[in-house]
């Protein structure tokens, strides 16, 4: 087929129905998730432009005769995860079923003379890869079952979600090193897979900060349903089961491993981007030789690995799938990697030749950095230099180096085995890191600009209204876009500037938005987050001529990508708009706008408005105290719960004092007038330790402080200083409860007095509570009174 570079996005399933013997394959679902969540790997249609480009790099060399063939060993960790049966039984796989295994992958990938891999069509393939069970295992130790790590798993079965999120990451070796590959029993809403792989990653894209894929690297590789591994050709395996027991399944997730498509592109008459295969319609099932591809022509290839025929008719990898993986050992890190750590091969002959990687390379000042070792020839001792690092150097073999000084700093790395030291790698330049620091504020202004408030007949709209707020034309959105080229991974607020506001509601609102950048041209794509504001608070704020400052629920990802921050904007009689700087003081076209047919446009372009809107995202690399509040206008006394995220310790005060350093991450508050409550979080390292939150509170009498006093009790003087009388009368005997009760509800006094007769009258000592306002409880037997009460 033709290498098109039509980005096709697609959810594929890998499923297997033993009732129903239909073979499918989630590998490119898997990929389609990952991308979504880092997606700093990029598109599928990035990895596509590059591996085409790699591939004609390949067919330049190949013309002038400059290279050659060669046989590359990949080491191969099986994770044979079980529940506790004996080895050979259930899930825990024989070693001789795992080798049965490994020598289909070798027949397949070779294409070996006399094996089920054989075949003899002219496009056929001797992909040229053996793989081996790993000898040794991550410190280089010889391994008792070569390449095989038996895992007790806490679950008969495994979900997709709990592989990918638990077992992967728990259990992985380093896949800089091995070919990862775990046998399981599939269950839950996975219960019908096969198997799936995941897609290798490319390098060198424009714009991609180095350390965005880096989470990707605690998932990479390879999980089979356990009852198709292995071979029933090869040994007796009681769990193998037709027509999927002749171990193909591996072969086809490998092939996905190593960046092969399906051969009819995950579409009908889809690309698979390699010209020698036969386009075909969809997948193909059991084995039909006669079908006719796209072009009516030819036929198509159900023999193909990278169909879904069943195993006992897969027999041919293509010339040009070889290729398309020859390139992909080039182009992907972690499988170039692989190959050169050349783990298959465990005679240690020669000194090792130094070799590493970093999970990133440009760093934000204070930021980490941690370093993975590539030597070759098995080493059991490093020496690192890291200049301008902390710590300067190191003996370990995976150190982590932390740089707080901007600037560009180079790596050295010696590795010593039996046979002697290497010759020293030093890397100038290796590390860059950013002036900018782990937390900061970001903006699209200049040093200096104009601040401004433009209307739409300034840019010779016949409409009344504001460029950036409300309007004639019925704008529905504005927003600012950031570029994040540092790579931060949180926005915890932004400090927005209104430069107009009004309201015929006290209680009116704005929605404060963060999209992903991921919408047409850059513009905005999916909500992140959002958060409602009261126009009260930027009427205020506009008043005193300073930014009103949002902190949102969450600690918000932004995924180290471009996003956009803004304001949607409703028409119930609010006018709102925010600052912008003058007209062609902004040149990158940073704002943008939601029209009233739900397009976003650039100022620039549909306007001709060179501005920046004045918002500026607080972001960071470490979290923030976040505080999400169940209301935000209350009556007098209402109440009101402030839970507080991102830290692990938290105090709370008020401006009323009616909170003092109590601690805890939510707290239940009544206040009876506008009041700002600040959280300050500490136990971890934070970009911002402290949020503010006000509630705003109507004016009118207290509602909600206490219930009918159905004992009728008289609380007095009320307001009171340092003692208050309690009195009643009723035909009660025994012991009184009276508990001062904070507004939060905790009891700050507390006091039992008998009752002997009718009358109850006394006085509490109240000298020691502080000025606020109480609720007093009292409890006679089963019966409860409340009152307000106020302290002056």
């Amino acid at each position: 087929m033709k290498r098109s570079l039509l980005l096709f996005l697609f959810i594929i399933s890998c499923v297997i129905s033993y009732a129903q013997t239909i073979r499918n394959c989630a590998t490119m679902e898997q990929d389609s998730i990952n991308r979504l969540k880092y997606p700093g790997i990029g598109t599928l249609n990035d990895f596509e432009n590059a591996l085409n480009k790699k591939i004609k790099e390949m067919d330049v060399l190949r013309k002038g005769w400059r290279t050659e063939a060669v046989t590359i060993t990949i080491p191969i960790i099986v994770h044979v995860v079980h529940v506790g049966e004996a080895v050979g039984t259930g899930l825990n796989l024989s070693q001789a079923q795992v080798q049965a295994q490994i020598d289909v992958l070798n027949e397949d990938y070779r294409k070996k003379v006399g094996t089920p891999g054989f075949n003899s069509n002219p496009v056929g393939a001797d992909i040229g890869i053996e793989f081996c069970l790993s000898p040794v295992d991550q410190n280089g130790n010889p391994m008792t079952e070569p390449g095989i790590d038996r895992i007790k798993g806490v679950n008969a079965t495994w979900s997709q979600p709990q592989i990918e999120a638990t077992l992967k990451p728990q259990t992985i070796w380093n896949p800089n090193l091995f070919f990862n590959v775990w046998t399981v029993k599939f269950g839950g809403g996975s219960a019908n897979l096969l198997g799936y792989a995941q897609f290798p990653d490319q390098s060198g894209l424009q714009g991609l900060n180095d350390d965005q894929n880096a989470t990707s690297a605690t998932t990479d590789g390879v999980v089979i349903q356990y009852s198709s591994f292995g071979s029933a050709d090869k040994g007796n395996f009681p769990v193998m089961q037709a027509p999927y027991n002749k171990g193909r399944t591996l072969s086809h997730e490998t092939g996905h491993w190593l960046g092969l498509r399906h051969i009819w592109g995950d579409g009908l008459c889809g690309n698979d981007y390699v010209d020698d295969t036969p386009q075909a319609h969809t997948e193909n099932r059991g084995c039909p030789v006669t079908k006719l591809s796209c072009d009516g022509v030819n036929f198509e290839m159900p023999q193909n690995y990278m169909d879904y025929s069943d195993d006992a008719c897969m027999n041919i990898f293509t010339l040009g799938q070889k290729e398309r993986i020859v390139a992909v050992l080039e182009l992907s890190p972690r499988r170039k990697a692989v190959v050169a750590a050349d783990l298959c091969n465990t005679n240690v002959s020669a000194p090792p030749v130094a070799n590493f990687t970093s999970n990133k390379q440009n760093v934000l000042r204070g930021g980490e950095v941690v370093f993975t070792d590539l030597s070759s020839n098995f080493p059991s001792t490093w020496l690192w230099t890291f200049e301008g690092g902390d710590p300067s150097t190191s003996n370990l073999q995976n150190p982590h180096v932390k740089y707080v000084n901007p600037g560009t700093f180079k790596v050295t790395l010696v590795a010593t085995n039996s046979k002697g030291s290497s010759d020293p790698v030093v890397i100038e330049s290796y590390i860059t890191v950013s002036e900018e620091g782990l937390c900061g504020t970001v903006t699209n202004f200049k040093a200096t600009y104009t601040p401004s408030l433009l209307t739409l007949k300034d840019f010779a709209v016949d409409s009344a209204g504001y460029l950036t707020g409300h309007n004639g034309v019925g704008t529905k959105a504005v927003s600012e876009v950031f570029g994040n080229s540092l790579g931060y991974s949180y926005i915890s607020g932004v400090n927005i500037k209104f430069a107009k506001v009004y309201s015929t509601s006290e209680d009116a609102t704005v929605t404060v938005t963060v999209w992903n950048a991921r919408g047409i041209q850059g513009g905005p794509g999916s909500v992140i987050e959002q958060k409602t504001v009261l126009l009260k608070q930027i009427q205020e704020d506009v008043a005193n001529n300073q930014a009103t400052s949002i902190t949102f629920d969450r600690e918000t990802p932004v995924f180290s990508s471009p996003y956009h921050v803004g304001i949607e904007l409703t028409y119930e009689g609010d006018t709102l708009a925010i600052e912008s700087s003058a007209n062609g003081e902004a040149t990158n076209a940073t704002s943008w706008f939601k029209n009233v047919h739900d397009v976003w446009r650039q100022f620039t372009i549909a306007r001709g408005a060179n501005i920046a809107m004045n918002i500026a995202p607080i972001v960071g690399m470490n979290p923030s105290v976040q505080v999400s509040s169940s209301k935000l206008f209350i009556n007098p006394g209402e109440t009101v719960t402030l839970d507080a995220h991102g830290a692990s310790i938290f105090l709370w005060n008020s401006t009323d004092n009616s909170i003092q350093n109590l601690s805890g991450p939510q707290i239940t508050v009544r206040p009876v007038q506008t009041t700002t409550y600040v959280t300050t979080g500490s136990g971890i390292e934070l970009c911002n330790s402290s949020a503010v939150t006000t509630i705003f509170v109507r004016e009118g009498e207290i509602t909600g402080m206490y219930e009918t006093n159905t004992e009728d009790v008289t609380v007095y003087p009320n307001p009171g200083t340092n003692s208050l009388n309690i009195r009643f009368q009723n035909a009660y005997r025994g012991d009184v409860q009276v508990q001062v009760r904070s507004i939060l509800n905790q009891a700050v006094r507390a006091v039992s007095i008998g009752k002997s007769q009718d009358l109850f009258d006394t006085t509490i000592d109240t000298s020691a509570i502080a000025t606020g306002v109480y609720i007093i409880a009292v409890k006679t037997g089963d019966s409860y009174s409340y009152s307000k009460w106020i302290k002056n």
